[in-house]
């Protein structure tokens, strides 16, 4: 299972979750947070929303950096998953960043109902409602606009991460995914 699969989805969607759960299905895999990676950021540091052009150059380090990461996993016999919110310019940064490993490359994005989204989201530490909602509008409007690449997944009905972990895996598997 020499491959990487970003894992992309609105905050809530279960992203992290279903990377750990895919992780303990397989002997050498590693889950990248790319959300971490941004903290790395110490001085200067621009949420991903903030619009102006140090939110965007963030946008491109992480989506680097995490691909940096899974090339060395990767060259290193490791199966990869990213964690990240995949929209807009970062789809092309990690196409880029990712093009030529030497791996397929999948992109699942994530999808569940905008109110189980926000159920999940107002679940977690570190919550921000209004943003969950906006990026669940991006990543529709991307998907009606058929600019969405790679498979989406409305989980709305999963009883938990492993169910979804079946259907990510069924995806990649049949290659409904394929992202590079």
């Amino acid at each position: 299972m020499n491959q990487v699969i970003l894992l992309s989805g609105p905050p809530g969607s279960g992203k992290s979750s279903v990377a750990e759960a895919l992780c303990e299905r397989f002997d050498r895999m590693i889950h990248i947070e790319v959300d971490d990676l941004r903290h790395w950021v110490k001085a200067g540091y621009r949420r991903p929303w903030d619009g102006d052009q140090q939110a965007a150059e963030q946008i491109e380090l992480a989506a680097r950096n995490a691909s940096a990461i899974a090339r060395e996993s990767i060259a290193m016999r490791y199966a990869v998953v990213i964690t990240d919110v995949v929209l807009g310019a970062a789809i092309e940064h990690y196409r880029a960043a990712l093009q030529d490993i030497g791996v397929p490359v999948h992109l699942v994005t994530l999808l569940p109902g905008i109110e189980e989204t926000q159920r999940r989201d107002a679940l977690r530490d570190h919550s921000i409602p209004e943003r969950a909602r906006e990026v669940h509008e991006e990543i529709a409007a991307a998907i009606r606009a058929g600019t969405m690449p790679g498979a989406i997944l409305d989980t709305t009905g999963d009883a938990d991460a492993w169910v979804t972990g079946d259907r990510v895996q069924d995806v990649v598997s049949r290659g409904l995914a394929v992202f590079i």
